[in-house]
């Protein structure tokens, strides 16, 4: 009895392969004009798959206009949204073209999963409607992260602190060069948050208390080996040639 028994599961291990190889086949087949369809349309230049029309429920706009005018596109299997399931972390290899410059090779990543980034979403909602699905962009305007629109000058402690381990206990100091790298601007010495428009008061908050990864990378000048933009849901990486 105990002779039978490799064979027995040798036998099962080569029926499970070719169930596998079989429903691999059948997804291929069911999608073969997804299939098609992804390797010639690119997507990143979709205002509703780049989730810009969220915002200012999103974390930035900067890059916006280089993907609807189609300058970054993914690479190879990247095309393949069917696909999209096994990558759990959302981070995705592109080419991004600039005229002048040439084409190189940048990462692309969402700022969370897709569960977190539904959960914020519905946090939003919540907080501004008591219900879990709204108008995300009348909602946010109901949120705390538009307690700082208007004239307000600085962005101070006790509006975001504990609300993430960068502003755990944060300090003025800290939080005004926060806004300053935020802003990207040549004079940074004199730039204060009243000089920013309040949908971008409003994404800094959000990328404070969702994931402040960005943020991280502008305030301790990592930009020097990379340079990262953040545009809706996405926060873009290249290493500098």
């Amino acid at each position: 009895m105990l002779r039978f028994l490799p064979l027995k599961l040798g036998r099962l291990y080569r029926c499970l392969k070719l169930l596998l190889v079989l429903g691999l086949s059948v997804i291929l087949l069911m999608n073969t004009h997804n299939l098609f369809a992804s390797f010639q349309k690119n997507e990143l230049t979709d205002r509703r798959f780049i989730n810009l029309n969220k915002c200012p429920a999103c974390f930035g706009t900067s890059w916006c206009r280089k993907f609807m005018n189609g300058q970054v596109s993914f690479e190879s299997w990247g095309r393949l949204r069917f696909l999209d399931v096994f990558n759990v972390k959302n981070v995705f290899f592109a080419q991004y073209g600039e005229p002048r410059e040439g084409t190189r090779r940048v990462v692309l990543k969402r700022l969370g999963s897709n569960q977190e980034l539904a959960e914020i979403d519905q946090k939003i909602c919540k907080r501004a409607t008591g219900r879990p699905r709204c108008d995300l962009i009348q909602a946010m305007y109901k949120t705390e992260f538009a307690r700082i629109n208007g004239d307000v000058r600085l962005l101070t402690p006790g509006v975001v602190e504990g609300w993430s381990d960068l502003v755990h206990c944060p300090s003025q100091r800290l939080l005004d060069r926060v806004v300053r790298r935020y802003a990207e601007t040549k004079d940074s010495g004199s730039f204060l948050l009243k000089n920013l428009k309040d949908t971008e008061r409003m994404q800094l908050l959000m990328t404070l208390a969702f994931n402040p990864e960005p943020l991280v990378l502008q305030k301790f000048d990592v930009l020097s080996l990379l340079t990262g933009c953040v545009f809706s849901n996405y926060f873009v990486q290249h290493v500098l040639i």
